[in-house]
């Protein structure tokens, strides 16, 4: 019973220092994994080198653009019958769990009602432009651009991420949108 009770009180601390650690945006000394530019793995404020539109803006949806009022945005487009996907939802999942309160989760079924969503969202974030393919993990957030004014930045990859991505992506969006809310018009 005593050793029940030691691994519940462990497990208890881990949880407490892992959710007092998930607001890393607030972190004095705290450094982004991904920098703002036009790289393959940067966060993007105009499409990326790699895009068909290379350096042109995107047309943010206005629900996107409502939702960073409040937080980052993270975007899963997937199907239930991709092998990829099923390997991609839990690690998506996992991280939700852990960066929730943090971040705004939209999951977004690529099939039936779902599909023109999906079509929509991937007109506008996918990584390359052009064949659309599912999973799309889009990660949006603000921060400063080149030009020296906060706009929406964001970074999707399609296929499997590993976990580890995945979360550096979240911290580096919530660390740059604490950092850049205040400066948003």
């Amino acid at each position: 019973m005593l050793i029940k009770l030691k691994n519940f009180l462990l497990l208890a601390v881990a949880i407490a220092f892992s959710a007092s650690t998930i607001g890393l945006g607030q972190e004095e000394g705290y450094n982004p994994a991904f920098e703002i530019g036009s790289g393959e793995d940067d966060w993007w404020t105009a499409y990326p080198d790699q895009h068909q539109n290379a350096s042109l803006p995107a047309d943010h949806p206005d629900w996107v653009l409502d939702e960073l009022e409040d937080k980052p945005l993270l975007i899963l487009v997937h199907s239930s019958n991709c092998v990829p996907c099923l390997v991609q939802i839990p690690r998506i999942e996992s991280a939700v769990a852990r960066f929730g309160d943090s971040i705004s989760y939209h999951d977004v079924l690529a099939q039936g009602a779902g599909f023109k969503e999906a079509l929509d969202i991937l007109n506008v974030y996918d990584p390359r432009g052009g064949k659309q393919y599912v999973p799309t993990n889009i990660f949006i957030t603000l921060a400063e651009g080149p030009d020296g004014e906060v706009d929406v930045a964001w970074h999707s990859k399609t296929d499997i991420m590993s976990q580890e991505d995945i979360d550096s992506y979240l911290k580096d969006a919530i660390y740059y949108h604490k950092k850049n809310i205040d400066s948003w018009d």
